[in-house]
């Protein structure tokens, strides 16, 4: 049974081709034939926004991720911004890293022209310090930055839709 956020489809004709698969299971023999594409539905339901109330980080990423392939955006995600980027600012030289705190996901869509920041946070999340500043600081500059909870699944799904002052 697919999950209440997907619908199943049939399998590309073409050989390799890239689609999210499902599995029956690891050791059942020839997977392969037996996936199918997982694809997201269109409109959410009120039953899909009440069940992302209470949504962890992961649970809550899974859900944006869908609504961005769906709508054709593209994005990455940065697990550890400390120890992977080099800033301008450090901390034992200046008392700050421009690092530290930046969003997790940058998303963007190049039919659109468009591109922005986006930290998700889980039900019972909160910002950090450094990452309250870092948003502020990159909005200062011109860059949208958004702070979705699952509270906001509204406003992910418009963003994704109608793209930035999208109007719906």
């Amino acid at each position: 049974m697919p999950d209440v956020l997907c619908e199943m489809a049939e399998p590309p004709e073409e050989e390799g081709a890239a689609v999210s698969l499902v599995l029956r299971g690891l050791s059942y023999p020839q997977t392969r034939r037996q996936a199918y594409r997982v694809v997201p539905r269109g409109a959410l339901t009120r039953a899909q926004l009440q069940l992302l109330e209470g949504a962890g980080e992961d649970e809550f990423t899974r859900f944006v991720k869908s609504r961005a392939r769906l709508h054709g955006w593209r994005g990455w995600h940065l697990r550890d911004s400390e120890g992977v980027i080099e800033s301008v600012h450090t901390l034992r030289f200046d008392g700050f890293c421009d690092g530290l705190g930046l969003p997790d996901w940058q998303f963007w869509h190049e039919d659109l022209g468009q591109h922005f920041l986006a930290e998700l946070k889980g039900a019972g999340g909160t910002l950090g310090v450094r990452q309250k500043t870092a948003i502020a600081s990159l909005r200062r500059g011109g860059t949208p930055v958004f702070v979705w909870w699952p509270r906001d699944a509204l406003q992910v799904e418009h963003v994704f839709e109608h793209g930035l002052g999208g109007e719906a």
